[in-house]
């Protein structure tokens, strides 16, 4: 059993998920992604939103695990 414990709360400080953070960033860049590609077929544009949602996708992917796993 790990007996490894954080000094303050004395509860274990949670661990980084491999595929929860693959997770984060596959969907951020899916959704967002998908959504900036919906918005450049629909107004006509050859490939102006799609980098722009990819961006949004990562940037919130890399916040979530940020909150997730470096900030608790």
């Amino acid at each position: 059993m790990n007996e490894r414990t954080d000094a303050v709360g004395g509860e274990e400080p949670p661990r980084a998920n491999a595929g929860a953070v693959l997770s984060y960033l596959l969907g951020g860049l899916a959704f967002w992604g998908l959504i900036g590609w919906g918005v450049d077929s629909a107004l006509g544009f050859d490939s102006l939103f799609l980098p722009i949602g990819l961006l949004l996708g990562l940037v919130g992917g890399i916040y979530l695990i940020i909150t997730q796993y470096v900030r608790s």
